[in-house]
């Protein structure tokens, strides 16, 4: 016998009862069912999610941190004036060693005597370094330098 013949002939030998007491059981249970699938479905938490959609493919996710990038660095870069730090102030301050030593020694030498102390380091530096020409060739500057 065949499957379909099978199912056919156990259909007519079913003895089903029908009264007004299982069709309103059955209603009830189908009304239940059907009330809680359209609350699910309006409920807040299964609505799409803007941000689950965007990270969920990979260009929108690059496009997404691309965007905020670009408003961390406009923000950034259109401050006001006074907002901005001044970065001119670190190069009106900062002085070369050179500058600065010398600038130290002529301190101390006022201090320890005045005007005069000064005097005499300014020509002890002129003994010993020799005058300086207002003009110097390539020449003198490496035989100053390589010592012949």
């Amino acid at each position: 016998m065949r499957p379909t013949e099978d199912i056919e002939k156990r259909i007519k030998n079913v003895n089903i009862v029908i009264d007004s007491e299982s069709n309103k059981r059955v209603f009830s249970n189908i009304l239940q069912a059907f009330e809680k699938s359209t609350a699910k479905d309006l409920a807040p938490t299964d609505q799409p999610n803007i941000w689950r959609m965007i990270f969920r493919n990979p260009l929108t996710k690059l496009a997404a941190a691309a965007m905020i990038i670009v408003a961390i660095s406009f923000f950034t870069v259109h401050q006001d004036p006074g907002e901005q730090a001044d970065t001119t102030i670190v190069s009106k301050v900062t002085k070369s060693p050179a500058e600065m030593q010398a600038t130290l020694s002529l301190s101390i030498s006022y201090r320890r005597g005045g005007i005069e102390a000064v005097d005499r380091q300014c020509q002890k530096a002129i003994e010993m370094l020799g005058p300086r020409p207002a003009e110097i060739t390539i020449q003198q500057i490496l035989t100053e330098f390589n010592g012949t």
